[in-house]
């Protein structure tokens, strides 16, 4: 939370990807952590996508009253990346 708004400025990012495929559980720390983040990044004018949202985590947030309405959410980073017109080369 600390860096990521001033890295994302100095870097001219527009759009920031957040997946948490990894994430098993969600505290509430980590939740208005999140929620804080892309909200900071909102008002910079930096577009967020949250991807891997468990089941868990999605319940846990709504528990928290966290509104994620206005973020774009996808099952997977790949389906993110793809709906922001980013193609994923395969090993075949």
């Amino acid at each position: 939370m600390n860096g990521t708004p001033s890295k994302c400025i100095s870097k001219n990012i527009t759009h920031l990807f957040i997946d948490l495929s990894g994430v098993s559980l969600l505290d509430t720390m980590v939740a208005q952590q999140i929620y804080q983040l892309i909200s900071t990044l909102n008002l910079l004018g930096i577009q967020s996508t949250i991807s891997g949202i468990r089941p868990e985590v999605a319940q846990t947030s709504i528990q928290l009253g966290l509104d994620f309405s206005q973020v774009s959410t996808h099952s997977t980073l790949k389906q993110a990346l793809s709906k922001q017109g980013i193609k994923l080369y395969e090993k075949k």
